[in-house]
């Protein structure tokens, strides 16, 4: 499918989403919410892609919700109810996806561009990198990720940085642990590739199936979380691949792995 506000490939198994609004700085409209949902829904249920990479063209990765058209709603509630909800769909979507989603920050990544990164499951992000939740400095709510920066960095730092709009850096979020690996602009593209090059050997359904025990356990009671721990360990047992796992340990050799 062609896509107006974004870009999408695939190659040797990774499909790379690239937001193309640059002269927004890939700023959240409507057009770009629908389209990014498609994509990312797109590559979810394609079983021959291993990982996922979202990327930003320009001097930036995202700058949260386009204020231009905030300003020009007339009716300025219910358009910022539906601009919320269509994020919110992209990032429940990288969320429950069983496939890892690594986000290549290239540059700003504000409001609700900032959540979108903290959605994916790895980021690395370049040293010149700005980031801030953003919200409050425009007189807004936030609109999204207080859940994701609070339990990122807890209580009293997130108030810190979400209650006034609080500027930091790439190598600031590091520190916090928002982000994974900080890297020079020139070696953004390499560090990305070394992390989802282990994804196209790595076993797809098992990897799928550890992301989402990552996410319930964020939320579960311990024994329920192990109960569910458990059955999808017995469930994987199942899999082609864990008998080629199980096999090419015995015989001492690598495993090749087919997603089934």
């Amino acid at each position: 499918m062609n896509y107006e506000t974004l870009q999408i490939t695939i190659d040797d198994r990774v499909a790379s989403i690239t937001l193309n609004r640059p002269e927004r700085l890939n700023s959240f409209d409507m057009k770009l919410g629908h389209e990014l949902y498609d994509a990312l829904q797109s590559v979810a249920q394609n079983n021959e892609i291993r990982a996922v990479v979202l990327r930003g063209t320009g001097k930036g990765f995202c700058g949260g919700g386009d204020v231009k058209e905030m300003h020009a709603a007339k009716d300025k509630p219910r358009f910022l109810r539906d601009l919320t909800r269509a994020i919110h769909r992209c990032v429940i979507e990288i969320r429950t996806m069983e496939k890892p989603v690594i986000a290549a920050v290239n540059g700003a990544a504000f409001g609700a561009g900032l959540s979108l990164a903290l959605a994916c499951d790895m980021i690395v992000a370049v040293k010149d990198a700005k980031m801030s939740t953003a919200f409050i400095g425009i007189g807004l709510a936030p609109g999204c990720g207080t859940q994701f920066v609070t339990k990122l960095i807890g209580y009293q730092r997130a108030c810190e940085y979400i209650l006034t709009s609080k500027t930091f850096t790439a190598e600031d979020g590091y520190r916090l642990g928002m982000i994974n690996k900080v890297v020079d602009a020139e070696s953004l593209d390499a560090a990305v590739e070394e992390i989802v090059s282990a994804f196209r050997s790595l076993p797809p359904i098992a990897v799928g199936k550890a992301k989402l025990l990552i996410n319930k356990g964020l939320d579960n009671d311990m024994i329920s979380h192990l109960e569910l721990e458990s059955k999808t360990a017995a469930w994987s047992a199942g899999t082609e691949d864990f008998n080629e796992g199980v096999t090419a340990f015995v015989e001492k050799r690598k495993p090749v792995f087919k997603g089934k």
